[in-house]
């Protein structure tokens, strides 16, 4: 029998919910802590990382819990989150069962090999199945309790509390077991859960103390910066003197915000260069861009979305600035903001200077709008039909004009029509056709197989085998 936790020399352990999007864990975080969380978010997402302490009736140890995003963009969020977390309530809906993030999750798990516990959730809907869960876990190689192996299957309901209870003691159990020393005289140790840029406080840091203990006051370092402590604001908005291992709050003092996962120490610790996911040069066949976000979480969830086809020329958090604006004008690329409110002054700027705004309040669109512009530079007619092509076979010049001899290869070759200048399998000029001529007629179109003259407007310098793809956009 476990022996019960009375003594204070154990800390609260910290829990982190995962699980794929919209399956409850925004829900059943708002149970637990019998607030409203869902009404502040977008599409009903959870876009931020988060940490909030609960005590429960009849245990001295209070609890931490860490909500994570659930949606595929934030992977390294959730990674973020196992760094500093004890255990994982691992959130699956009864009625759609495992899906790809909560299949994602598993693998994080595993590779770190942290316990976890399964909370079925919605067992309140008709159609829901515990067991259905259960053996899709058992697909996956992974026991149930009731099946004879280890995984605590909880099966409850966020909505109307069903089952939370049940939760609350099993993680209860589970940190029993686990013996989490608190260690308050130990040398410090804290995460960056969260950070961001506020109007009136400046950089705020929210931090969860895994070792020691972070006091009003203290100096502490961020790799070998040093931080005053100035402030520290509990989850419920107190202020207070200090925070004990296990226990997170709002921290101010930072010169800048600090990066998610950041390790605050209590001694410099020597700074080793980190690669960003976006390093390099920027090439013809990268998408150029500016990322602004409200916090540092989610922009560096939105850095680790792309690949090494998008070159971001400056990202930060806070709201566009002027600098912003005008360093888009001069290097010709595009400002995307996610969850930022921007001043009419700024987005009648970036009008005057032609640079285009993408704001969202949902990340993947602006993670789909981004991707899919990749996608035109990779593969320039992806949006595009052809209507007819033409090879280059002969030049003539009349009165000092060029005229392309060209050969109708396929479809038809239409006055007025866009065209592609296409030289080794490369598109290297677009115009549009002028005139047509065949012997010295002018015509307005031409048709497979037959020969004609042809001139562009703009201008194209043409050469022998070049050929011309007439086409329309199927899309804007």
């Amino acid at each position: 029998m476990v022996k019960k936790n009375t003594s204070n020399q154990f800390r609260p352990p910290i829990v982190t919910l995962m699980g794929h999007i919209d399956h409850g864990k925004t829900t059943l975080l708002d149970k637990i802590r019998s607030s409203h969380l869902w009404k502040k978010e977008t599409g009903g997402i959870t876009q931020h990382i988060a940490a909030y302490q609960v005590k429960l009736e009849n245990h001295s140890t209070p609890i931490t819990f860490i909500d994570t995003p659930g949606h595929a963009a934030f992977v390294n969020m959730r990674q973020t989150g196992s760094q500093i977390t004890d255990l994982i309530v691992l959130v699956v809906s009864a009625t759609e069962g495992l899906k790809a993030q909560t299949k994602e999750c598993l693998k994080l798990i595993d590779k770190l090999s942290l316990p976890f516990i399964v909370a079925i959730n919605k067992i309140d809907m008709p159609n829901a199945s515990a067991d259905k869960v259960k053996g899709q876990l058992v697909e996956l190689g992974l026991s149930p309790e009731d099946y004879g192996g280890q995984i605590s299957c909880l099966p409850l309901s966020a909505k109307t509390g069903q089952g939370v209870d049940k939760l609350f003691e099993t993680i209860i159990l589970n940190a029993e077991v686990m013996e989490l020393k608190s260690q308050p005289q130990a040398p410090l140790e804290a995460f960056v859960v969260e950070s961001k840029l506020d109007a009136r406080r400046g950089p705020v840091a929210s931090l969860i103390v895994k070792k020691g203990t972070l006091c009003l006051g203290d100096t502490v370092y961020l790799q070998d910066q040093a931080v005053k402590i100035k402030s520290i604001i509990d989850p419920f908005g107190v202020y207070v003197k200090k925070i004990l291992p296990g226990f997170s709050a709002e921290v101010l003092g930072f010169a800048s915000p600090p990066g998610v996962a950041s390790l605050i120490t209590a001694t410099p610790v020597s700074s080793a260069k980190t690669e960003t996911p976006l390093e390099g040069k920027c090439s013809d066949k990268s998408l150029a861009i500016i990322l602004k976000a409200d916090t540092q979480g989610t922009l560096d969830a939105l850095l680790k979305s792309f690949n090494e086809d998008v070159f971001v020329v400056h990202s930060g958090i806070g709201p566009i600035s002027e600098n912003d604006v005008f360093l888009a004008s001069s290097s010709c690329t595009q400002i995307f903001a996610f969850n930022l409110k921007t001043d009419k002054f700024i987005e009648k700027l970036a009008k005057n200077q032609s640079v285009r705004l993408f704001q969202s309040k949902i990340i993947y669109e602006i993670i789909d709008d981004i991707n899919h512009q990749v996608l035109r530079i990779l593969e320039p007619t992806i949006d595009e039909t052809t209507v007819g092509e033409g090879k280059i076979i002969a030049e003539f010049n009349i009165n000092k004009q060029r005229i392309a001899g060209v050969k109708t290869l396929s479809g038809q070759l239409t006055k007025g029509a866009t065209i592609h200048l296409k030289r080794d399998d490369k598109i290297i000029k677009d115009s549009k056709i002028d005139s047509i001529k065949q012997g010295k007629s002018d015509v307005d179109k031409v048709k497979t197989g037959t020969e004609c003259g042809l001139t562009f407007k703009p201008y194209i310098d043409f050469k022998l085998n070049d050929v011309i793809i007439s086409y329309y956009k199927t899309e804007e």
